[in-house]
């Protein structure tokens, strides 16, 4: 993802953008911390279930909003759809949805391919990668300014 970053963004990309690697590993130990955190929560009702999945897109979608707006070193995927936005000039919220269902449908097929069956693909995942993006642009356009006022004390 960062090597298209690269090829879309040319001269664009900025070089501090290579902390991704490292960005995204440590990401993905947190991950892991904080699923085995949380472990504990497990709905078993399929109400339970879309509240704790909407309740996570939330967290997901405001934690979005801060890196991009901090602008300092993104993970891989979002970067990624970022350098996307850019060149098509488009808003990250607006861009962000295409992508990530880009993404669930890549890894739907790679798993058919490779597993014979499909894992890690299901209804949250899909529900996920659909209202994400909307959810960046909503608190985007409500907590927006008062992030970059935050961002901006020196």
């Amino acid at each position: 993802m960062i090597a298209v970053q690269v090829i879309l963004l040319r001269s664009g990309f900025e070089k501090r953008q290579y902390l991704q690697i490292i960005i995204g590993t440590i990401f993905s130990v947190f991950m892991d911390f904080t699923l085995i955190l949380v472990g504990f929560i497990n709905p078993t009702d399929y109400i339970s279930q879309i509240l704790v999945l909407l309740a996570s897109c939330f967290v997901m979608a405001f934690g979005v909003l801060l890196e991009i707006k901090t602008e300092v070193v993104y993970l891989p995927g979002d970067g990624f759809i970022i350098a996307i936005a850019e060149v098509l000039k488009k808003e990250f919220g607006k861009v962000k949805p295409y992508c990530d269902v880009s993404f669930v449908v890549i890894a739907a097929i790679l798993s058919l391919i490779f597993l014979r069956y499909l894992a890690g693909v299901r209804k949250g995942t899909v529900i996920s990668a659909l209202i994400i993006g909307p959810i960046v642009r909503l608190f985007k356009k409500y907590f927006g300014d008062y992030i970059d006022r935050i961002i901006s004390l020196e």
